[in-house]
């Protein structure tokens, strides 16, 4: 099945599919800015990771991946939620480093899953859990994650 941005019956099945249509779309439209986009992208991955500061170690798909569980994800909890509220891996993984970019997911304040997002954002941001969690997991105080 082929997804057309155009098509009105592809919109609105999933926050996934609806992401990947808005991408389709933006490189139909703006094919400079697209290369742009993809050349920033390679030169970012291209770019040690202890060079690049704002960039997380992993991208959500790439951790995925590669570890069977989140629990080794530095921030896990934050992800965990992310995730289970059915937002894209990669999106999950910037807002779980304490990244607010909830323009990732939609530029529609009115958004349910962007309102959803911010909400599980805030929960964790009121709670100070970028500032408290720890580094190491055994150090984890579990109060502090909100469920």
């Amino acid at each position: 099945m082929t997804l057309d941005y155009k098509n009105p019956n592809d919109w609105g099945k999933s926050p996934l599919t609806d992401r990947a249509l808005r991408l389709e779309q933006f490189k139909a439209e703006n094919p400079e800015e697209w290369t742009a986009m993809i050349e920033s992208d390679i030169e970012a991955l291209d770019t040690p990771i202890f060079e690049s500061e704002n960039y997380p170690p992993f991208t959500g798909t790439e951790f995925l991946a590669t570890h069977e569980t989140i629990d080794d994800h530095s921030y896990a909890a934050a992800f965990g939620q992310f995730l289970g509220n059915g937002i894209d891996a990669d999106i999950a993984n910037i807002l779980a480093f304490g990244e607010n970019r909830f323009d990732l997911i939609s530029d529609d304040f009115d958004d349910l899953v962007r309102q959803l997002a911010t909400r599980i954002y805030s929960r964790f941001e009121e709670m100070g859990y970028w500032d408290k969690l720890p580094q190491q997991s055994s150090d984890i105080d579990y109060d502090l994650i909100p469920y």
